[in-house]
């Protein structure tokens, strides 16, 4: 055999070990079966009310008022896009005051046109829970990928973006 092939035989041998290394840790350990709730997701975020210090995102700027709750976003591969927010509410008041539905963008690095996809209204309750299932298109490519959650439809503003909350 030639130096030629063993090289590209060898290239290829360590090309195989990485994808099946990187295909167990993506498992990490777990059956992705029938059951799991995780097969196909390209994406899983959680979401956090947005306060007055937060920036702007892809030019999108934060609320006008503090905003506290928790949520998370889903994407799989097939399209299927899932939010679920709990206790998304002004503090002060304990409640969303005129916010009544919510819209949610999908933004990716470093496209800065727009958003991926935006998702239709949906209702916000009295004590700040939502649930949205829609199906949308799943971009080829999505580097450092931003949910955020607009109020009434105000695509000018998000009171919610993907995100964690520190140890206080």
């Amino acid at each position: 055999m030639s130096l030629t092939k063993k090289v590209v035989l060898a290239a290829v041998l360590v090309a195989a070990a990485v994808f099946v290394a990187a295909a167990a840790a993506d498992h990490g350990g777990r059956s992705h079966g029938h059951g799991s709730h995780e097969h196909g997701k390209v994406l899983r975020m959680q979401l956090v009310g947005s306060i007055l210090s937060d920036p702007p995102i892809h030019g999108v700027t934060r609320g006008a008022v503090p905003w506290v709750g928790t949520g998370t976003a889903t994407l799989d591969r097939h399209g299927r896009f899932k939010v679920r927010i709990r206790g998304l509410v002004i503090p002060t008041l304990g409640n969303p005051g005129p916010v009544t539905s919510l819209k949610f963008s999908l933004f990716c690095a470093p496209d800065s046109s727009g958003p991926v996809f935006t998702t239709d209204s949906t209702p916000l309750s009295s004590r700040g829970n939502a649930r949205l299932k829609q199906h949308v298109t799943v971009p080829q490519r999505c580097l450092a990928p931003v949910v955020l959650a607009h109020p009434n439809g105000n695509l000018a503003a998000y009171i919610a973006a993907s995100g964690f909350l520190g140890v206080s």
